[in-house]
This record gives C-alpha cells, structure tokens and sequence, in this order.
C-alpha cells in the first residue's frame, strides 16, 4: 500500500477544523497503519476567509494543498466549492470531528464509523 499524505486542518487548540477556516494544519503521512511525523504549520486561512473573496481564498488553499503534495485532507468540514475543488484536485476529503491527533490515529488503523469519507 502506498504512503497517504494528509493535510490536518486545526483550529488553535488542535482539534478539527473546517478546512477553508484553519487556523492552522498538520502534515503527515500515514504508510502501513503508522502515522508519521507532524509538520504543524500556522495558515490562519479562516482570518483570511474574512478578508479576500472566496475564488482568491480557494486557489490559496489549492495551491498550499498541492505544493505539499497531500493526497487527502482530514477536516471538520468543508463548504461545496472547497469540495469541488478538492475533487478537481484528486484530494480525498476524510470528516471528522474531536481533537485531531486521535482522528488521524483512528483513520490509520483502518475505516472507523466516526470518520467519514467524502470521496
């Protein structure tokens, strides 16, 4: 099985977020059920969500989301255009909900009911 590279979009306090409004996002892997390192990086996307029009705001995430080469996207939510997008993109968009370290732990150990695939 080839290694999955996610995107974890947080708020400040590390549980799940929307993903347009993160205010900030993990990368990692997972290969073989392990989990990889996190690479925790400030974005502030929901304060820029406020202050530039969505088309702006949607080509920055993309373009975050395809410079780091992530395969899928691990968030609380995500609006219809995000999702268009996202699937524009070939990025799986995964929801869940909770602090996200355990999420992304459950995710790796296989399908969970709590976790939910978009595409």
């Amino acid at each position: 099985m080839s290694a999955r590279t996610l995107l974890v979009a947080m708020d400040p306090n590390d549980h799940l977020s929307g993903l347009g409004r993160a205010h900030r996002v993990a990368l990692t892997s997972i290969e073989n059920g392990v989990v990889g390192p996190w690479d925790v990086i400030e974005v502030k996307w929901g304060e820029a969500h406020e202050l530039e029009n969505e088309g702006s705001h949607h080509a920055r995430v993309a373009k975050f989301v395809r410079d780091r080469g992530a395969n899928e996207i691990v968030a609380s939510g995500a609006g219809p255009d995000m999702r268009r997008m996202l699937e524009r993109l070939g990025v799986r968009l995964t929801l869940a909900s909770g602090p996200a370290r355990p999420a992304v732990e459950q995710l790796a150990s296989g399908p969970a009911a709590k976790l939910s695939t978009v595409h």
